[in-house]
């Protein structure tokens, strides 16, 4: 098996344990891709039809409005899924883009496939549930945090919990994120290092 292959599993089992005979199932619908830096996992528009586990590298979700005006709303480092929730799960065109902000590595699972899964497999099923619980728990502290707290005490807030967003995420991109302008998040960070 390829290491690739084996260290998602291992981060699955992290989440909830899978028989023996489930991940003999799974494997075989595991495939391997790479994305240079700026490629487009998912585009706005389009169905997301893979779930992606990233093994290694750097991705970014983001919509544009009518004027091409970006704004990014997740980061997913190693060990994350990348997946257009909303398109995945209703397999509409998505609202948003998913995009490499490094060279990046994804172990793929297809959604037909992983239905295939989770109809024959209840800890395949499983863990599919604990997965989306945990996220939905991220995007529920990150939507408080981002509403209730300051310009400065949302970048504190990442430093402290996600330092990987400040030495990995490009400035403008971490702003569009915080919901500050540029030039403000600038000032912050200055006055943190002074």
């Amino acid at each position: 098996m390829r290491s690739e292959f084996k260290h998602c599993l291992q981060f699955f089992q992290q989440i909830h344990p899978l028989k023996a005979e489930s991940i003999a199932a799974i494997i075989p619908f595991f495939s391997l891709k790479t994305f240079s830096k700026k490629e487009f996992l998912v585009k706005q528009g389009e169905v997301s039809t893979e779930l992606y586990f990233v093994y290694s590298g750097c991705v970014r979700e983001f919509f544009e409005d009518s004027d091409a005006n970006e704004t990014n709303t997740w980061f997913g480092f190693e060990n994350s899924i990348a997946i257009s929730t909303y398109s995945f799960f209703s397999q509409k065109p998505s609202l948003t883009n998913i995009q490499a902000l490094e060279e990046l590595e994804v172990v793929i699972i297809k959604h037909k496939d992983l239905h295939q899964l989770y109809d024959h497999f209840h800890d395949v099923e499983r863990l599919g549930r604990l997965i989306v619980e945990h996220y939905l728990v991220q995007i529920e502290e990150m939507k408080l945090i981002l509403q209730t707290l300051s310009a400065r005490e949302r970048y504190e807030h990442i430093m402290t919990h996600n330092p990987e967003f400040i030495q990995r995420i490009p400035l403008k991109y971490l702003a569009s994120f915080l919901g500050i302008q540029l030039e403000t998040l600038s000032r912050v960070r200055n006055q943190k290092l002074s």
